[in-house]
């Protein structure tokens, strides 16, 4: 419930800073058909040409702990600002406790849900920039190995992304769902995530 509050959340002000950005400067050109620099409406687009497919990798840590995730995903254009969107995940984890515990492996095959909402004001700062909020639910299929039952937690992670909606991105996120207890760990190294990927087609 909280993980959907949250999504809920982010489409609402990203709705409300888009309504009250500042209309975009048109630059014609003669004989040109339309204006040159304004994003067609998306609700103009079928549904088709409203999706984007690509993936990257995540949560890259090195050390101890040491994770390292790959991820495909599908985007769909909400909105000409909005992305929502869904993603498999594979996220290989590995720390050492020491002591009689020793070394633990886990290779973790999961789901995402996220959103991506670009703010102009944002995007005047930083140039092309998102907000983004994502949720992630992980199984390890290496627990029949595992006899210390280690738990994972369902990383929810909100940040602030960069680069254009078609091409390489950028994102730093934090997991609101941290845990680095024995008994329930998140599948990420530490509570500050990176994903670098994007939208290619």
């Amino acid at each position: 419930m909280k993980q959907l509050l949250l999504l809920v959340f982010l489409i609402c002000v990203g709705g409300a800073l888009e309504s009250r950005a500042q209309d975009p400067v048109v630059i014609k050109e003669d004989g040109a058909k339309g204006d040159l620099d304004v994003e067609p409406d998306v609700s103009e687009l079928s549904f088709r040409q409203r999706l984007h497919f690509g993936g990257g990798l995540s949560g890259l840590s090195f050390g101890n702990p040491t994770s390292i995730g790959v991820s495909p995903m599908v985007g769909y254009s909400l909105a000409n600002n909005t992305i929502v969107g869904l993603g498999v995940s594979y996220q290989y984890y590995s720390v050492n406790y020491g002591g009689s515990i020793g070394k633990i492996t886990s290779n973790l095959l999961g789901e995402r849900v996220f959103i991506r909402q670009y703010i102009p004001t944002l995007t005047a700062l930083l140039g092309q920039s998102y907000l983004v909020g994502q949720v992630e639910n992980y199984s390890n299929l290496s627990q029949s190995n595992n006899i210390y039952n280690l738990g994972y937690s369902n990383p929810v992670l909100v940040g602030i992304g960069i680069g254009s909606k078609l091409g390489i991105n950028l994102s730093v996120m934090y997991d609101l769902n941290y845990s680095s207890s024995s008994g329930k760990v998140s599948p990420y190294g530490s509570a500050l995530v990176v994903q670098v990927g994007g939208f290619f087609f």
